[in-house]
């Protein structure tokens, strides 16, 4: 009997497993300035499908820079050109009277300082020389970070899918990567939860360029937009006006 109880828990294990496991269906390249990759990506498990956008960069040519838009004059697209961006998602969460949740900094001024909250576990920062991807009580303020974002949750570290996700409500999502090789980049999905990121972002076939060290999760849902310059530019126009941007720029 604890042979066949055993045998029965395996087995619904392994099945679990499968229901979880994510395939590349298709990837495409979209056009991108120099510098950028940019592409668009089909994954489907048993139970469920998505599309990416992903967008990467060498942090040798290329950084993160903030975007901010405390009165809501400019949208994703607008802001972006106005900035001279490459590319650029929308940003971090923010109250209904548009005060940004949690660190924010922008060409190295604090327009919001660090909170400690459960959802926001880390923090974007982008100094003259790196880029990093942190958890929030790793992060040391200093005069050399220049731009800042503080966001949550983790959805990927150490090239692991963080345990504990929430599995079951779907939404559009947006989020900054970090992948083995040392690019960065972010994406957005058009709909899944946030455990179902996590597994698609760790699911290293899915990634080939180089597996996803780090992922941090940004504001979604109707905030979730994607901008990337060209002629003309990608554009999956977000739904609501948001608080700030996240920009990709040349160094």
């Amino acid at each position: 009997m604890r042979r066949l109880l055993l045998s029965f828990t395996l087995f619904v294990f392994a099945s679990q497993v499968a229901m979880a496991a994510w395939v590349l269906q298709d990837s495409s390249v979209q056009p991108a300035p120099a510098g950028l990759a940019f592409t668009e990506r089909r994954v489907k498990s048993v139970t469920s499908d998505a599309t990416l956008w992903v967008v990467t960069f060498d942090p040798k040519t290329h950084a993160f820079a903030v975007m901010d838009n405390p009165n809501g004059a400019f949208d994703l697209g607008s802001a972006a050109a106005k900035r001279g961006a490459l590319a650029g998602v929308n940003g971090g969460y923010f109250q209904p009277d548009r005060t940004p949740l949690g660190l924010l900094i922008r060409q190295g001024v604090e327009l919001h300082p660090l909170e400690h909250a459960k959802l926001l576990s880390g923090v974007l920062s982008v100094t003259p020389t790196a880029i990093t991807i942190q958890r929030t009580a790793a992060f040391k303020a200093s005069p050399a970070v220049r731009e800042a974002l503080q966001a949550g949750p983790f959805l990927v570290e150490g090239g692991k899918p963080i345990v504990g996700l929430e599995a079951t409500k779907n939404a559009a999502r947006t989020v900054v990567i970090q992948d083995a090789k040392g690019h960065y980049g972010f994406l957005i999905c058009k709909s899944t939860t946030l455990a179902g990121m996590a597994e698609i972002l760790a699911t290293a076939s899915i990634f080939p360029e180089g597996k996803i060290v780090r992922a941090l999760n940004l504001d979604g849902g109707t905030s979730t937009a994607l901008w990337v310059r060209g002629t003309p530019a990608f554009y999956a126009r977000e739904w609501k006006s948001v608080r700030d941007y996240v920009a990709i720029v040349p160094r």
